[in-house]
């Protein structure tokens, strides 16, 4: 099919793999997201220097100079891109982030450093840590789609400060952020 110059493509989720990140754990999030989101999701695999964004003193890198990065790499008005990293982010007033939105923007981070058994070693692989990193990237991709943070235990909107709040919220998006969302998905 061919577009022409008066039809718009249709808005994208576009994940930035900015570490090597096991193929099968990006498989998942990639249909995961499909499926939440009902868009298109690319992956593209962009191992960058991430010098600009390094906190020598905290031995952390600062999550909204990886977002600032991301606003500049915006194509379409609807694209939602989510940069995923293994490294450990923080955001000014927290210790540490999971991920971070910049809802006006359409672009978010996430990150997995944390998600990970505390070897940080990727490679070992569990169930419990893909179920992990997908919760994360929908929460994050959540935002994204305009929704905020939810009171209930069970969804992953709720607000995580730690590995058993994250484990907790193991029933995806509840009736009330799903009736916000639905909306935004046509």
């Amino acid at each position: 099919m061919n577009v022409s110059k008066n039809q718009t493509k249709e808005p994208e989720i576009v994940l930035i793999m900015l570490s090597q990140i096991d193929a099968d754990v990006t498989g998942l999030v990639r249909q995961k997201l499909a499926n939440m989101f009902c868009r298109p999701v690319l992956v593209r695999y962009e191992i960058s220097n991430l010098k600009y964004a390094y906190d020598a003193v905290r031995n952390q890198f600062i999550s909204p100079r990886v977002l600032s990065r991301l606003r500049r790499l915006k194509k379409g008005r609807g694209d939602k891109i989510m940069a995923v990293t293994d490294v450990d982010m923080y955001s000014p007033g927290y210790d540490f982030v999971y991920g971070e939105a910049d809802v006006q923007a359409g672009v978010a981070t996430l990150s997995i450093n944390r998600l990970l058994p505390e070897t940080g070693d990727v490679s070992q692989k569990t169930d419990t840590v893909a179920e992990r990193i997908i919760r994360e990237a929908t929460h994050e991709m959540g935002h994204l789609f305009g929704l905020g943070h939810c009171p209930n235990q069970k969804c992953v909107m709720r607000t995580c400060t730690c590995l058993a709040e994250v484990d907790e919220a193991q029933g995806g998006l509840c009736a009330g952020c799903f009736e916000q969302l639905k909306p935004k998905l046509a």
